[in-house]
């Protein structure tokens, strides 16, 4: 009976959280220039709502070093599996220097995966908490079978990658068009539809505008933290997929949760590296925001 009670009570912190995905085809289409015009969301009032607090912030119930604690035994999956003195090498450590000795970090021993493992990886970590026979699709928050996935925009599902290939001049080649840490299942008219345009806020979710995309609340979080990490692993810049100041606003508002967690360790068990965003979140005002000349310690 316990177990039952935890079960439902992760599966109802889960369910929160998002995920996406994005194929060569449908990242690439360039949508119609609409003059700045906003594309409203035809089916708006259906997108979950998390439970948030008064200043607007999705309510998680723990942070990831607290859920630790939480998970009982035959549950590692769930928990911060971040391997002993990991970070510990950035650890006091400030600006440029900390910059570099994160990327140092995800980059030393990082593993390439071909594309079409990519779907494995997906469907692993992508995997719909609620039932196991379906991926969770980031924009559209819904579950969807595994053996639907498409490789083109029709029913189904494909591979988003967050940050869209044509905004950082990769393909589906080894490297960045591979990493699962943004490639994520996703439906895949809502990839399309997404295509390259830049993250932002527009004007509620899955509305786009003015050349921006806005995903549901309890997306952008990960999408965040996901725009983050390219930026480190890849040297990347930030303004060719996403508002940073925005980026900086959802890392608060959509904090790491439980689903993240479990994806982050997904990929870290096919790629060898962690997001580490994710792992310690207060790393992006380090790195990105109003403590960059301030000393980091893990």
């Amino acid at each position: 009976m316990r177990k039952a009670l935890y079960l439902l009570f992760f599966l109802s912190i889960a369910l929160y959280s998002c995920d996406s995905s994005s194929d060569n085809v449908t990242d690439e289409t360039e949508l119609p220039d609409n003059g700045g015009e906003i594309t409203p969301n035809p089916d708006q009032e259906n997108y979950l709502t998390p439970e948030v607090d008064a200043s607007g912030k999705i309510i998680v119930k723990y942070t990831p070093k607290e859920y630790v604690e939480k998970v009982e035994e035959g549950q590692h999956m769930m928990s911060v599996r971040i391997p002993e003195n990991y970070y510990t090498s950035a650890s006091s450590l400030s600006g440029t220097e900390l910059r570099n000795h994160i990327k140092t970090i995800i980059s030393s021993d990082a593993k390439s995966l071909s594309y079409s493992m990519v779907w494995t990886m997906c469907e692993d970590g992508d995997q719909n908490p609620a039932d196991a026979s379906q991926v969770w699709r980031i924009y559209k928050e819904s579950g969807i079978a595994k053996e639907d996935r498409v490789s083109s925009v029709s029913y189904g599902w494909n591979r988003e990658h967050v940050w869209a290939q044509s905004n950082g001049d990769f393909n589906t080649s080894n490297g960045p068009g591979t990493d699962g840490h943004h490639v994520r299942a996703s439906d895949a008219g809502e990839n399309g539809k997404r295509g390259n345009l830049l993250f932002a806020d527009v004007n509620g979710p899955r509305t786009s505008g003015g050349g921006y995309y806005e995903p549901p609340l309890s997306a952008k979080g990960d999408v965040a933290r996901m725009c983050f990490y390219m930026a480190i692993r890849y040297g990347l810049s930030i303004d060719k997929n996403a508002k940073l100041s925005d980026l900086l606003e959802w890392n608060e508002l959509d904090p790491v949760d439980p689903y993240e967690i479990r994806r982050n360790n997904v990929i870290y068990d096919f790629q060898n590296n962690r997001n580490p965003f994710i792992d310690h979140p207060e790393l992006v005002k380090y790195i990105f925001g109003d403590k960059k000349t301030a000393i980091w310690k893990e």
